[in-house]
């Protein structure tokens, strides 16, 4: 799933550079449903045979169109000027809410309503919420992205620390972080793979844990960002801990290739990331025991929701039969796939049972990444991860610039919030 993240503004930038050109329309033909993902070909090849089942019991053929990898965003921006784009491919939520404005997506609202294959109510709390535009849904959210800290037990155990657990707080990272450093050839107690434990979305998961509020009520349409003195406190307490060398920078967030080997090699006590991580884990085999546990809390337990979804073009042909086809997907695809190759669990959830039982039969560290993403699916109260604007993307040379010092601790942290809120909301009501 990592890399279909960073994939998200090349392709952004490709669709809306052919916007104008129109839809087309997806196959016609009978009793035949096209489509398109982005995912490995050992994926593709297994819900090619998932889908297998489908066609025997409806008769209505799948046909998937080849599109590499690393090259979706050109293939994608081709077929929507040749009016040659499938009756539904593979999006992520920026792309779904880009593509919805320039009137270039089906509204599956109706289809939904009816709960008729699939059921709303059994997507994972807050995931469908940024898949609506203006009251209409443009995307079915799929495969989704979890975020938590991999820790090694190992040195947990060596430093007799207490290994964390779900409902763990803040308190309790903070000081962990603070006691593994430098201990038994850590150098620091927690890394960070990815950028959001520090970046403003991080710190606003922490606001509305200790009873504050988010950057904003919604991830679209967002024209002013406020950071809440929760969030500033959260600030002051990185800066603390980054400044001593217990946690890595901002910016060594945004350049971690080494971080997941070195997780896996033994040195690392505390590895912030996504799912995906579990992936070199599970084919390293490690000596050391490992697990994974959600985000802390303060007081409330709120999680991240990310998902990427599924999209089909406005002048969709047979909409009957290409929403069959969507709910097979998540019902019976994901379940058969995940059971063989466990990419990501599933935002709609009865179609990660596969998943969750691949991890399970993989020993201790996988069994522990199920129980946490069911933990953290049942999260009552969600946050974004990212703001889905076409502004959102500029954002990250003022993180750079003012953020990333201000959380690092070269200067002042509430200043460094406040000059960021300041900047982000200049660009946002710019947009």
């Amino acid at each position: 799933m990592r890399m279909h993240r960073f994939g998200v503004a090349a392709i952004a930038t490709a669709l809306l550079a052919v916007a104008g050109c129109g839809s087309g329309g997806g196959s016609h033909a009978a009793k035949t449903v096209t489509w398109m993902s982005w995912e490995t070909i050992q994926t593709n090849n297994a819900m090619d045979a998932a889908f297998g089942a489908f066609t025997k019991s409806t008769g209505i053929t799948l046909k998937r169109q080849e599109a590499p990898n690393a090259d979706y965003a050109q293939k994608l921006a081709s077929l929507i000027m040749s009016k040659k784009i499938p009756d539904f491919f593979w999006c992520s939520n920026t792309e779904e809410q880009t593509l919805a404005a320039q009137g270039l997506l089906y509204d599956w609202t109706a289809y939904a309503k009816k709960n008729q294959g699939i059921d709303l109510s059994k997507f994972s709390p807050g995931s469908l919420d940024s898949w609506y535009a203006k009251g209409k849904l443009y995307g079915i959210p799929t495969l989704a992205n979890t975020y938590g800290v991999f820790y090694n037990k190992k040195l947990f155990d060596k430093a007799h620390v207490k290994v964390p657990a779900a409902g763990w707080t803040y308190d309790e990272m903070f000081a962990d972080a603070a006691k593994l450093t430098g201990r038994n050839g850590a150098k620091q107690g927690l890394v960070t793979q990815w950028p959001l434990l520090t970046n403003p979305f991080g710190l606003a998961q922490y606001s509305v844990s200790a009873g504050g509020q988010p950057l904003a009520t919604t991830a679209t349409n967002v024209k002013q960002v406020t950071a809440d003195p929760k969030m500033v406190e959260a600030a002051k307490r990185y800066a603390t801990a980054i400044k001593a060398g217990q946690i890595t920078t901002p910016d060594y967030a945004y350049n971690a290739d080494p971080a997941i080997p070195a997780f896996a090699n033994g040195s690392v006590p505390m590895l912030f990331g996504g799912q995906w991580v579990a992936q070199t884990m599970v084919d390293d085999k490690p000596s050391f025991e490992w697990g994974y546990v959600p985000m802390p809390r303060v007081d409330k337990n709120v999680q991240f929701t990310e998902s990427n979804g599924v999209c089909s073009p406005a002048t969709l042909g047979d909409p009957d039969q290409v929403w069959k086809a969507i709910s097979y997907l998540e019902t019976n695809v994901f379940n058969e796939t995940m059971r063989k190759i466990p990419v990501a669990p599933i935002a709609y959830q009865p179609g990660s049972t596969g998943y969750f039982a691949a991890l399970e039969g993989q020993g201790a560290g996988p069994k522990s990444m199920a129980a946490t993403i069911r933990y953290e699916f049942a999260a009552p109260v969600k946050v974004q991860s990212a703001f889905l604007d076409g502004w959102a993307t500029k954002a990250l040379n003022i993180l750079k610039a003012d953020w990333n010092p201000a959380i690092a601790g070269k200067t002042d942290p509430a200043a460094g919030v406040a000059k960021t809120m300041k900047e982000i909301n200049t660009l946002a009501s710019g947009s």
